[in-house]
């Protein structure tokens, strides 16, 4: 039960280990992994220093009306969408993944996901955490929904 806090709540770091492993993500806050990666969530500084975001697939060639932010809270959002995309693998700054609400985006994800974790069998999770699952989420058993006849 090493999963679970004491009032029975599943613990952010398993939503975020299940919602990565059920999607296939992986993040890597370790530069050497930056040319290696489907997206790029950085930061850069303007020629006079502003602060600037960076959302790309290819940091060599960064377009700065669809990839480049003046504001750091459009994010983690801009990481779902990159996800939507297909993307799989991503370097994120550590400050953005910090400060940028990444952890919180991908609890929100997992909570939409929840359906398809529960029915992944490939992941490695208990039969405790599947229940805990349907309760809280009040998914209810599909067969015991079924009103066809046999």
């Amino acid at each position: 039960m090493t999963k679970y806090t004491r009032e029975g709540h599943m613990l952010d770091e398993r939503m975020i280990e299940l919602v990565k492993n059920h999607l296939e993500l992986s993040i890597s806050q370790d530069v050497s992994n930056f040319d290696n990666v489907d997206c790029m969530i950085y930061n850069e500084s303007s020629a006079d220093g502003y602060d600037l975001w960076v959302v790309t697939n290819d940091a060599k060639q960064v377009n700065i009306c669809e990839n480049v932010y003046y504001y750091d809270n459009d994010l983690a959002n801009a990481f779902e969408e990159q996800v939507r995309w297909g993307d799989k693998t991503f370097y994120i700054d550590e400050y953005v993944y910090d400060d940028c609400y990444i952890e919180d985006k991908l609890i929100e994800m997992f909570a939409e996901n929840v359906e398809g974790i529960i029915e992944n069998d490939e992941l490695d999770i208990t039969l405790e955490e599947i229940n805990y699952l349907k309760e809280e989420y009040e998914l209810e058993n599909e067969e015991a929904d079924s009103t066809e006849v046999v």
